[in-house]
């Protein structure tokens, strides 16, 4: 057989295998850091829970979602109206579906990748960033 032929398979073997690593279910619960799409800050942290999260941003201002998971690694969260006042988009994209998030790519042991977009408008809400675990 042909070398460059056997490489070649090799290299797509490898690129199939290589989102094998990738354990959502570590991504489920805990205390997050968020980063920006371009990587360079961190705004808000996440804690989330099993079946919903509370994030705060670096003025200590508070948005809860409700959380229903798809698969391990995505799930549709939702503002939660019963523990704030939701504001005329928040109860839009409610509406419109609620946003999904999808975790990605393992960066590390505690780093993963994400995008998250309104459920009927992905094309316009389309977000990327890091989930960060600490604690």
């Amino acid at each position: 057989m042909n070398i460059k032929f056997i490489l070649t398979i090799l290299i797509i073997i490898s690129l199939f295998n290589s989102n094998s690593n990738l354990n959502c279910k570590d991504f489920k619960k805990g205390s997050f850091h968020v980063k920006e799409p371009n990587g360079t800050e961190i705004y808000y942290t996440l804690e989330r829970y099993e079946f919903n999260q509370i994030e705060t941003n670096i003025f200590g201002d508070k948005i809860y979602y409700t959380i229903k998971w798809i698969n391990d690694c995505s799930y549709l969260q939702k503002f939660d109206g019963t523990k704030m006042k939701l504001t005329d988009e928040m109860k839009m994209v409610n509406e419109d579906g609620g946003m999904i998030v999808e975790l990605l790519e393992m960066k590390n042991d505690s780093t993963i990748t994400f995008q998250s977009y309104v459920k009927k408008f992905k094309d316009l809400s389309l977000v990327k960033g890091e989930f960060r675990k600490f604690n």
